[in-house]
């Protein structure tokens, strides 16, 4: 394959990942908003567990049509692929408990943005140890600049008194 065209496709695969992102990250902020609703309805607690619940029973299933479909092979995971993800699916209760409550408390708009702003500090610096799974991205001027650029961002979208 030439050069022109491994470039054309890598352009291809990070355009795909960018669109990918968008349809998720819009997924998040109505998922979120509605976390929000319930948690004013239930608490945020309640909110938490029980969403996470409804999305663990749904996992199940498609756990299981694919145990069906594909067989128990298929299913075979290294230890530490499993201790990390029940440390993730943990995190989801946090993560949910959170979300209800910054979207009562500030606002869909300032509380996503906010909670993107952490997302973002974290993925400079798993980037830049490499942890997620890629070569290491060094922290650099730019990237710091845009981390600043999104914090003024959240704060324009606080809710002001006015």
């Amino acid at each position: 394959m030439n050069t022109g065209r491994r470039s054309n496709l890598t352009n291809l695969v990070v355009l795909l990942g960018i669109l990918a992102a968008l349809i998720t990250g819009i997924t998040i902020g109505a998922q979120s908003a509605l976390s929000g609703r319930i948690g004013g309805l239930i608490g945020n607690f309640k909110t938490g567990v029980l969403v996470n619940a409804i999305g663990g029973l749904i996992a199940g299933l498609i756990l299981l049509t694919l145990l069906i479909i594909k067989g128990k092979g298929f299913w075979q995971l290294p230890g530490t692929a499993l201790t990390m993800a029940f440390i993730a699916g943990a995190m989801g209760i946090l993560i949910i408990t959170g979300v209800a409550f910054s979207m009562q408390k500030a606002g869909v708009a300032a509380g996503l943005s906010t909670l993107i702003l952490g997302q973002m500090i974290v993925s400079v610096i798993a980037d830049a140890k490499g942890w997620g799974g890629g070569a290491p991205i060094p922290i650099t001027w730019p990237r710091i600049a845009g981390l600043i650029i999104m914090a003024i961002g959240v704060y324009l979208l606080l809710p002001k008194k006015g």
